[in-house]
């Protein structure tokens, strides 16, 4: 039996069920959303400030990407998200924030990760965060490259063609983007590197927070 909780919805991308059955679902442009079962409504409990147009005003794929809960959320109450921050800077950032109760306190904000992009063409996002039994947090990137240019591989030297070159990102061993990359999120806010990523760290010219590289969105 379907039974629908929300609708009417603005581009909703990733979802997490809370302690309660409560549903905590983002929304691209920014809004945090919550459906109670005890009301059986959907209540806006924030909006962050994101980026989603390119440089030349078109529509982008950025904006509020990804939500996972954390694995003792009952506990802890941290929530992660993956978003581009509205503002002059091309970043895409994953940061931690703690619900109190039914509600989002944006001032706990803690940013685990910064990945500069490029906002001048389309697209290749990405986004999604997930965890694993040991706590591990895992998260996919686009490529942030733009696709349509010659119909082969987005593979560009010419002057000019950086966002048609992917690479820049998926292809670079030294680039978070177009990959998923896996870390181990800790109390203050930090991160620690699991065992069996792609590079060791420490191996020059290599990010250990990959775990699989050259993908595309």
């Amino acid at each position: 039996t379907r039974v629908v909780l929300a609708e009417k919805l603005d581009e909703p991308v990733e979802l997490a069920v809370l302690p309660g059955e409560r549903v905590l679902f983002v929304e691209r442009h920014g809004y945090v959303n919550l459906y109670s079962p005890a009301t059986r409504r959907v209540k806006r409990i924030a909006t962050i400030p994101v980026s989603t147009k390119y440089a030349d005003s078109s529509q982008a794929e950025d904006g509020l990407l990804g939500l996972a809960a954390d694995p003792h959320f009952a506990t802890n109450g941290w929530v992660y998200m993956y978003y581009s921050p509205a503002g002059p800077e091309s970043k895409n950032v994953l940061a931690r924030f703690q619900m109190k109760g039914d509600s989002l306190d944006l001032g706990s904000k803690k940013i685990l990760l910064e990945i500069p992009t490029q906002r001048l063409k389309c697209c290749h996002t990405g986004g999604s965060i997930a965890f694993d039994t040991k706590g591990n947090l895992y998260m996919s990137t686009g490529d942030n490259s733009n696709p349509f240019a010659s119909g082969y591989a987005p593979v560009d030297e010419r002057p000019g063609r950086m966002p048609w070159d992917a690479q820049k990102s998926s292809a670079n061993t030294n680039d978070l983007r177009g990959k998923i990359i896996r870390i181990h999120p800790e109390p203050d806010g930090t991160y620690t590197i699991p065992e069996g990523n792609l590079f060791p760290p420490g191996t020059a010219k290599t990010r250990p927070e990959i775990y699989t590289m050259g993908h595309r969105n």
